[in-house]
């Protein structure tokens, strides 16, 4: 894992194409440790206890049980087995706000790699318009967030611990969102997104699924607290 130090950043986002995500409101981290890499179809196998993921095949585009697909993502996996995965190596699906801040640093940058416009950083279908499918993790390095993560946008759209909820402009020390709730948060956006929702790949915006769904185009990585 990489070590995340200590900061303090402007979560959220006041662009209109990110309504979820306002108000921009100062968030403050205790140091943490982040998958550098979503978590692959290898990395889930070794996984004993783990349930396996809708079967792949490539009509459904899932990774799982498909030759050569052992350093893509695994997808099709819903929010409790991504939590049971993670928590089975002694952590735990990132807060919202520790995905954020690992995705974008603490300079305000809009996507991991900095304020350009999406182009070639990332995995997903606004520069290759017929990509039928993910990519394997670390092959756009460009896309890179401040912590040196791959991913952080495109390839697939990522669980994170929160139930949703608004946002307030109140300042707040890690945060774990609410006690309950209905829907989950996903991140980061996917390879199916084109540059007609390239707003899906800001590093602020915010996906509300309910925690069951299992798609394509999600997948998660894993946190912990830094040792």
């Amino acid at each position: 894992m990489v070590l995340i130090p200590a900061g303090s950043f402007l979560m959220g986002d006041a662009n209109t194409a990110s309504l979820n995500a306002q108000p921009p409101h100062m968030v403050t981290l205790s140091a943490y440790c982040m998958d550098p890499t979503e978590v692959t179809v290898a990395a889930y196998r070794g996984c004993t206890s783990c349930t396996a993921p809708t079967a792949g095949t490539t009509n459904n585009y899932g990774n799982w049980g498909v030759t050569g697909r052992d350093n893509h993502p695994v997808n099709y996996v819903d929010w409790n087995q991504a939590r049971a995965y993670c928590q089975s190596r002694g952590g735990d699906l990132p807060t919202e706000a520790q995905w954020e801040y690992a995705a974008r640093g603490p300079d305000g940058r809009i996507y991991p790699w900095g304020n350009a416009v999406p182009a070639s950083q990332l995995c997903w279908s606004g520069d290759v318009p017929s990509r039928t499918s993910t990519c394997p993790v670390q092959s756009y390095p460009s896309g890179n967030s401040p912590f040196g993560l791959f991913d952080m946008a495109g390839n697939v759209f990522e669980w994170t611990r929160d139930f949703f909820a608004g946002y307030t402009p109140t300042a707040v020390s890690d945060p774990t969102g609410p006690t309950s709730g209905t829907n989950r948060v996903l991140r980061g956006g996917s390879w199916f997104d084109s540059s007609a929702s390239a707003s899906y790949v800001r590093a602020a915006f915010r996906v509300v699924f309910t925690p069951t769904i299992r798609s394509n185009g999600v997948g998660f990585r894993c946190a912990r607290g830094a040792i």
